[in-house]
């Protein structure tokens, strides 16, 4: 049986994976991990514009690579932390480039659900990796203002707990462009790495 596919969106330092990691012990999962992380340990440097789209068919290939071996071990769910959507989102961040952002959503529309995660976790600093709390909260807004009126979202919040438990009862009535008011997730606004597996980790 093919494995259900969940994504993550949030901004740098938003408990994504700190939330995938949870998910993977509870659904089980096994987690496609970030490629970005990869890139900017393996080259020394940050990636520039001529980079993102190289990125972003990297971690969809990624998780295309994760999915794969939880169908051979029969695992249920796959994660991705974070979807390829997340580099459309980094490119207008950083280099005012929207040229990946349609093919990230049509590319996230293929999942079975979609997280996003607030920022409202302390920023963590990770050199190279993640720049600032305002870096975070700009991601944010692209995710608000672009992502949420046209792709089905569930908001999550709160701490590590609060954000595993609210997920997964979301998970348990979800379904795609139907709205959701259970404690601690709301539905996106209507108007708006290295490739392995996790599990059990």
């Amino acid at each position: 049986m093919d494995p259900r596919r969940l994504g993550l969106l949030g901004g740098e330092s938003s408990g994504k994976t700190t939330l995938a990691m949870g998910l993977a012990d509870a659904l089980p999962a096994f987690v496609a991990e970030e490629y970005l992380r990869d890139f900017v340990r393996d080259f020394g440097r940050v990636p520039t514009l001529a980079d993102q789209e190289g990125i972003f068919l990297t971690q969809q290939m990624t998780v295309s690579t994760v999915e794969r071996a939880a169908e051979y071990a029969d695992t249920p769910w796959v994660i991705a932390d974070p979807l390829p959507l997340m580099t459309a989102v980094y490119s207008i961040v950083y280099f005012e480039d929207d040229s990946l952002l349609a093919a990230g959503i049509a590319d996230a529309s293929t999942y079975d659900a979609v997280l996003w995660c607030a920022p409202d976790f302390a920023w963590v600093n990770d050199e190279g990796v993640r720049d600032s709390v305002e870096h975070r909260d700009q991601a944010d807004n692209v995710i608000a203002e672009n992502i949420a009126p046209v792709l089905p979202l569930i908001h999550v919040s709160g701490t590590p707990l609060e954000r595993v438990t609210s997920s997964l009862e979301a998970l348990k009535h979800w379904q795609p462009r139907a709205r959701l008011d259970s404690p601690g997730v709301r539905q996106g606004d209507t108007r708006g790495a290295r490739g392995r597996g996790r599990p059990g980790q």
